[in-house]
């Protein structure tokens, strides 16, 4: 069934899968997040942070077990994500440094609050199928960040299992015929069929670097595996994107 973004994450089915009671951070999300704290610590000893998509607010839990974080401000578009988000806080003893909001990402524009790490984790950008809503993400982004801020995320990549691999190349190839960005498929889960965006490391890169950051590191799974040297099978892995980029000091 295909549904709207926002109707997607209100639904009941989609937020069990993502609330989480004890929560866990994958290795390569630790890596953004001591990554994020490598390039901060000789700044400030603690840190403001800005979660878009925050969701049930697993990885508020977790960044603030690798973050020295004195505040941090979690939004999400589905009412009840954040209800759900509210309750976690609580449990987790963090809801008093922690303020959240119902309101897309494309509509936060907040600058007289400034943070020192944006976080766009979770793939939220899959679920931002078009280009004009995507660059206004991280133009906000970058506009809420102090100078010397950064940002950190997760989006899908377009070469990964041989289907989607392939789906993509296709595209590629078809570009001129192309109604939508060669990014553009449907995505989802628990029966529902949501418009979706996929990147290349080509279109991630100038995502961020048009609307103002710096300092950009882009690596795959594959990429990041192959350093730890620890075999990562691509045929049936996700394959994500990670990103790194900064906003450089006036």
């Amino acid at each position: 069934m295909r549904i709207e973004n926002k109707d997607f994450w209100e639904n009941e089915s989609v937020i069990m899968t993502q609330d989480r009671t004890i929560t866990s951070s994958s290795d390569y999300e630790v890596f953004l997040y001591l990554k994020a704290l490598a390039f901060l610590k000789h700044k400030k000893e603690t840190f403001k942070a800005k979660i878009f998509g925050c969701g049930t607010g697993r990885e508020i839990n977790e960044l603030f077990k690798y973050l020295p974080i004195e505040s941090a401000v979690a939004t999400d578009i589905s009412e009840n994500m954040i209800k759900k988000c509210r309750e976690n806080l609580i449990n987790w003893k963090i809801s008093q440094k922690t303020t959240t909001h119902v309101i897309n990402a494309t509509d936060y524009e907040k600058k007289e609050m400034n943070f020192d790490i944006v976080l766009l984790m979770n793939s939220i950008l899959t679920y931002v199928d078009k280009k004009a809503d995507r660059y206004k993400i991280f133009k906000n982004s970058f506009d809420i960040l102090n100078p010397g801020g950064c940002v950190i995320g997760v989006v899908h990549n377009q070469t990964g299992s041989p289907q989607k691999t392939l789906y993509f190349m296709l595209r590629r190839i078809s570009k001129p015929f192309l109604k939508n960005e060669v990014g553009n498929r449907t995505t989802g889960f628990k029966g529902f069929k949501v418009s979706g965006f996929y990147f290349s490391k080509k279109d991630l890169y100038k995502h961020l670097s048009d609307n103002g950051f710096q300092n950009i590191e882009i690596i795959s799974l594959v990429e990041y595996y192959k350093e730890k040297n620890f075999k990562y099978n691509r045929l049936k892995g996700y394959n994500n994107l990670l990103f790194f980029a900064t906003k450089n000091s006036k």
